[in-house]
C-alpha cells in the first residue's frame, strides 16, 4: 500500500471552501493543480488532516467539504 500525504486545499480554487486532498509519492507533482490553503502536511494522517481542516474552515469562516473519502478535484 502507497503511502499518502495529505494537503488541505480550496476545492476547485473555491476560496470559500476547504477539503482534504491525498496524494501518493508517484502523484505529489500533481500538488501544483491545487490551490492551497494551508502549507501543513499531514504524512499518512487523513483523519489528523480532516480535523485540522475542519478547524481552518471554522476560525476563517469557510465551509468545510469532504467527500467520504477525501479525495476532491
Amino acid at each position: 500500500m502507497d503511502t499518502e500525504t495529505y494537503f488541505i486545499i480550496y476545492p476547485q480554487g473555491d476560496r470559500s471552501r476547504i477539503s482534504v486532498v491525498g496524494l501518493t509519492p508517484h502523484m505529489l507533482y500533481e500538488i501544483t493543480d491545487y490551490a492551497l490553503a494551508s502549507r501543513k502536511e499531514f504524512w499518512n494522517d487523513h483523519d489528523g488532516a480532516i480535523d485540522y481542516a475542519k478547524e481552518l474552515a471554522k476560525e476563517n469562516g469557510k465551509i468545510y467539504e469532504g467527500d467520504g473519502d477525501g479525495y476532491l478535484d
